[in-house]
């Protein structure tokens, strides 16, 4: 009876598709390689078996399939997340949520304090209480809070807030007293642990100095992982997401959501980026992945961190910040997170034993080391079609678009970049006046240069960077509008279906999964998403009003609009 109880259960999670079903009047934008539009297609099981007019799928009709009526609204291929970190984004179920406007309402150092103040009864009182998305530059204050402020808070209990970049955190006193972090700890190399001009520490932590503490905040109770993982999965299946991935997974994180996969918290595709210490690790012996199941479970890219956040000031630029921040001087550039010696032995390593390699580059010297780092692998351990994949690539410039199109040309290794597309939406502005300066603001995610240079690229939301809108994403990179409606770049705009292409099919081409999924093409899995309208003609400025009804992974709804 256990086993009996145990089956239904799954089965519950992991509905059976239908035999065979028909969709018809649909407006279906393929995303295949001549973008063709049809109106009908046909499924077996989790299979697309037909795509066409209703000719093509009169053999499924006449045999009895299901038949759908899809009453004009358009089709898609599932969004595919280029690059995210899944499940975070459900992390908001159980920390704080201190964004600013217009992700979130804290404006001030005051409203940050008091949603913490909120937050303390919601976890237990040995847990440490953990807020993230604050923004410095968007609040009125514009700069961190400290520990003092913090533990204005509580004193006791350890306190972490995590900025929107994810590279950085405040923590009050007695989080440092629980890190072993003193006024007397050694900077680490490619992080800070920040002093005020006393010596004594403000309590922030950035980049290297940061992340494993990330790691270690998300090492969460059972009862936990499952309300931040089905928050997740609400949630991207809501916004069309047929298949997820964590961009940077350590040996946990594998271990956790293969578990999760399998007894069916996750009905979305799942694509997991093992980070370098653990890709290592494994390839040393020292531990074993899990396989890829070549259906819903894949192990991808090796994931390297070779610098940070342009809005944080850790992103390493080749010129200096427009206007330095963060107590820094002027002339300041930012630093790499890996010594580019170091990157290249690492990114040398993983090719060589035939790994595709992701690597975050967001300033443009940064860039460098990474296109030198997969040269020098390439000229060591030649390869080809190991399509690895510059994430965010935020201020690539236009010698940097033409290296990587040679480099291609010449080696077929197929690199291309994945750009992190609403930067010019949320920090379009502050990049202008802060950051970067009015000239190279224009340039940020440069994609219509990039296609003119040959190269596919994917988008995405870095999530939980920033929420999960995808609506958004498709509307971003063809309007180039910042938060204050101003236009960044007009001319690196690209056209809807180019957008679209670069949520499905070229994601998935990223990927190595474009055999599988990514456009609506025969053999395919029936991974789909339906729109209220179609966006190739709906107007720019009504994109995302545009409305997801269902979301469909393998011929199964995971959403459907009520």
């Amino acid at each position: 009876m256990v086993a009996v109880g145990l089956w239904l259960g799954w089965r519950q999670l992991n509905p059976a598709p239908p035999a065979a079903q028909v969709w018809l009047n649909a407006a279906i934008i393929t995303a295949d390689d001549n973008n063709t539009i049809a109106n009908a297609l046909a499924i077996e099981a989790d299979k697309i078996v037909a795509v066409g007019d209703q000719a093509s799928v009169q053999p499924w009709i006449d045999s009895g399939a299901d038949i759908i009526d899809m009453a004009g609204q358009a089709v898609l291929p599932g969004f595919v997340e280029a690059h995210g970190h899944f499940p975070g984004i459900g992390l908001y179920a159980i920390f704080a949520d201190l964004n600013a406007p217009p992700i979130g309402q804290v404006k001030n150092i005051p409203d940050l304090l008091e949603r913490l103040r909120q937050q303390l009864p919601q976890r237990a009182s040995s847990a440490p209480v953990v807020g993230m998305g604050y923004d410095d530059s968007q609040m009125a204050e514009h700069r961190h809070p400290t520990r003092d402020e913090l533990d204005s808070v509580s004193r006791d209990r350890p306190i972490y807030i995590i900025h929107i970049s994810g590279h950085m955190a405040v923590l009050n006193s007695a989080a440092l007293a629980a890190e072993g972090i003193d006024e007397s700890s050694p900077e680490p190399e490619g992080g800070e642990i920040k002093r005020d001009s006393n010596g004594r520490l403000t309590g922030l932590l950035t980049e290297t100095a940061f992340i494993p503490l990330f790691l270690k905040l998300t090492q969460l109770s059972s009862l936990e992982q499952l309300k931040v993982s089905r928050s997740a999965v609400n949630t991207y299946a809501a916004q069309g997401y047929t298949t997820v991935q964590n961009g940077l997974a350590n040996r946990n994180h594998i271990s956790g959501l293969n578990l999760a996969k399998k007894i069916g918290i996750v009905p979305q595709r799942l694509v997991l980026w093992p980070n370098q210490e653990t890709a290592f690790q494994a390839l040393d012996g020292e531990l074993s992945l899990p396989d890829s199941n070549g259906e819903d479970f894949f192990i991808g890219a090796t994931k390297f961190q070779a610098d940070g956040s342009i809005q944080g000031y850790t992103g390493h630029l080749s010129q200096p910040y427009h206007i330095a921040g963060h107590g820094h001087t002027e002339g300041y550039s930012g630093f790499a997170a890996i010594a580019a010696e170091t990157l290249t032995d690492w990114v040398t390593r993983a090719q060589c034993a035939g790994q595709q390699t992701a690597i975050h580059g967001n300033g443009d010297a940064t860039i460098d080391n990474i296109l030198a780092a997969w040269e020098q692998a390439q000229q060591q351990c030649p390869q080809q079609d190991l399509r690895h994949i510059l994430i965010h690539a935020q201020t690539i410039r236009s010698d940097q678009l033409q290296r990587m199109a040679a480099l291609n040309a010449a080696s077929s290794l197929n690199i291309s970049p994945s750009f992190h597309i609403v930067h010019p939406y949320y920090w379009g502005d502050r990049h202008q006046a802060l950051f970067l300066g009015p000239e190279r603001a224009q340039r940020i995610s440069p994609t219509q240069e990039t296609l003119a240079n040959g190269l596919r690229f994917s988008t995405h939301l870095d999530a939980p960077v920033v929420p999960v809108t995808s609506l958004l994403r498709l509307w971003a990179p063809v309007s180039r509008q910042t938060y204050a409606g101003e236009l960044l770049g007009p001319e690196q705009r690209i056209t809807v279906m180019q957008s679209i292409s670069a949520m499905t099919i070229d994601a998935a081409w990223q990927m190595h999964l474009d055999d599988k999924l990514g456009s609506i093409e025969v053999g395919k899995y029936a991974d789909l998403v339906v729109l209220d309208r179609n966006p190739l003609s709906t107007p720019v400025t009504e994109l995302q009003s545009i409305e997801i009804t269902q979301t469909v992974v393998g011929g199964v709804a995971i959403y459907k609009q009520k």
